[in-house]
């Protein structure tokens, strides 16, 4: 029987080690190209899910080929954050969407979360015209030169706790009294939906008191320094903000994604 057991217990560690090495950089990163091929075909068969696949777009539930499924266009910009521990990527876009048959861009963040090789989560922000103050693609495409792709040094990389605890500080900075100040690089630059909020180089949040809810931060991309905070932007706004480290352990770069003005749409995942 102890022998049945030490088996049992050798198999199922290989079977978990199998699955954690088949969660790699490049198989992640194929399935973000097969996200997009099935955004712009409007074709999900290009892309593998898990029977319990579930979606949403600006905290709406959606089902398989709707929403962005069917809006969604080609790809002008891309970046991508991605966590092998988690199974899980984060990407920031710009692409073409046809509203009512009218061409128009989307900036956009979608996270996949991947269980087994197969796309289990799939969770939208997307920021239209309508979204006045958050919305510039024109503007976010020309930022297409920034390096969010260098890895960090192997000795000088940064932990997904000290990443995620710099953003909190950056969300709590929101106050009259911020209880920290968050480790920003000199200069540090911030983009709204594109637009540009940060043109003295300063990403301390200047006269505003807002409290951002239900945060999460689900894809921290270890090698290249980026992690995702996920919140309800002042209690309210669907909202992630994707922070760039640099090498001294300092944000240098912010963008943030807007998802509509639904009030209290989130992924509602805060009771697990």
């Amino acid at each position: 029987m102890l022998r049945q057991f030490t088996i049992l217990v050798a198999f199922a560690a290989a079977s978990v080690s199998a699955q954690a090495q088949s969660c790699t950089r490049d198989s992640l990163r194929a399935l973000i190209a097969n996200y997009f091929k099935a955004v712009e075909t409007h074709d999900m068969s290009a892309l593998p899910t898990a029977a319990d696949l579930r979606i949403t777009e600006n905290g709406q539930e959606m089902k398989a080929g709707e929403g962005f499924f069917r809006s969604g266009g080609h790809v002008h910009l891309e970046r991508s954050l991605i966590d092998t521990e988690r199974c899980g990527t984060v990407t920031q876009a710009v692409t073409d969407e046809t509203i009512d048959g009218a061409r128009t861009l989307a900036v956009m963040v979608v996270r996949l979360k991947v269980d087994q090789g197969k796309v289990r989560e799939i969770e939208t922000l997307v920021t239209r015209a309508e979204m006045k103050g958050f919305y510039d693609p024109q503007t976010l495409l020309g930022t297409a030169n920034q390096d969010w792709t260098t890895p960090l040094p192997a000795g000088r990389r940064l932990t997904r706790e000290y990443m995620n605890a710099g953003a909190n500080q950056y969300f709590d900075a929101f106050s009259k009294n911020p209880p920290a100040i968050p480790p920003f690089a000199t200069p540090c630059h911030r983009w709204e939906g594109g637009m540009h909020a940060t043109r003295d180089g300063d990403c301390m949040p200047k006269n505003l008191v807002l409290t951002h809810t239900h945060r999460r931060f689900p894809v921290t991309d270890l090698e290249l320094g980026i992690t995702a905070g996920f919140i309800n932007f002042a209690e309210a706004l669907p909202d992630v903000h994707i922070f760039k480290y640099n090498a001294d352990g300092k944000i240098e770069m912010i963008q943030a994604v807007f998802g509509g003005r639904q009030r209290g749409l989130i992924w509602p995942d805060e009771k697990k």
